[in-house]
């Protein structure tokens, strides 16, 4: 075979072939209600802290973020924050991409098991806690990479939820196709309420020093 040039590379790595479901990796924003799902006030609860955006002051970068995290160690204290999670994830996003996927004719339909009166059977996995990123002023969280480099399957959509004001330099930036390197902040300004479906498994994504004065808490699964 010849050799390739940058283009036929650049091709390569933006490809969706043998990539499962491509119409559901378009970074697409979402919107949710923070009072059915308070997601960042039931977090702060659980971590005694009085504003998420503001837990920096209570726990500076001096201070080990473990100590902070404490409280998801114990089953008992972390479970109402993840039944609020469960909830989050069975009763909004998944039907959210179902509708997604059933408007994009992602599912294979077996007209033989349909004739036979046999219905399609459709299952969802996710994460069964989701990762929790606390970047405080000063602090930076992950380096450029996509989830596949971290043993994650190519099958994955990623999810992210900011549960803080995410502007700027405390904000996770991402490239909108594998290969693009377009970077951009997923940003949500108002605070909790605004969500994020991308490519996580392919695209890479990363955060920089966080120069601003707000911590960023998010949600990633």
């Amino acid at each position: 075979h010849g050799s390739l040039d940058s283009s036929d590379l650049f091709i390569h790595i933006g490809s969706t072939y043998g990539v499962p479901y491509p119409a559901l990796r378009t970074e697409t924003p979402f919107l949710y209600d923070n009072e059915t799902y308070p997601l960042d006030r039931v977090l702060a609860e659980t971590l005694e802290v009085e504003d998420l955006s503001q837990l920096h002051l209570q726990y500076p970068c001096s201070k080990d973020k473990a100590r902070l995290m404490s409280p998801l160690q114990n089953r008992s204290k972390r479970r109402a924050f993840h039944r609020c999670f469960d909830s989050f994830v069975t009763s909004h996003v998944i039907p959210l991409l179902h509708s997604k996927a059933l408007a994009s004719d992602v599912f294979y339909t077996n007209r033989h098991q349909l004739r036979k009166g046999k219905p399609q059977k459709i299952i969802y996995r996710y994460q069964a806690f989701p990762c929790i990123r606390i970047v405080r002023p000063g602090e930076c969280s992950v380096g450029p990479h996509c989830d596949m480099a971290d043993g994650h399957s190519i099958g994955n959509i990623s999810f992210h939820i900011p549960l803080t004001s995410s502007f700027g330099t405390n904000a996770l930036y991402v490239e909108s196709r594998p290969g693009r390197e377009d970077w951009h902040p997923l940003m949500s300004k108002s605070g909790p309420g605004l969500g994020f479906q991308f490519d996580g498994a392919r695209c890479l994504h990363f955060t920089l020093n966080n120069h601003t004065n707000a911590t960023r808490v998010s949600l990633d699964f």
